[in-house]
């Protein structure tokens, strides 16, 4: 959840009402950012948690099919 608060907080300022799609778009693309400094630098929060997935662009990933996506996953779970 790395500082996703504070962006939800931005966000409610502007708007009433949050929905659960916009969250979760939110969700996706804070924690598909690479961090720039720090300890963390150069890695993502997926990558922190040893998430594998396809790719690590937010947009990109949206743009995959669903099935798609849970195969690609699928497969990487089998070959650890």
């Amino acid at each position: 959840m790395e500082g996703v608060n504070s962006v939800v907080r931005m966000h409610q300022g502007r708007h009433r009402h949050v929905s659960q799609g916009m969250l979760n778009l939110k969700r996706l693309y804070w924690n598909c950012r690479v961090f720039r400094d720090g300890k963390r630098k150069g890695r993502c929060p997926y990558d922190l948690l040893r998430l594998k997935l396809p790719n690590s662009n937010w947009w990109q990933l949206l743009q995959m099919e669903p099935e798609e996506l849970e195969q690609n996953l699928l497969t990487q779970e089998l070959a650890a």
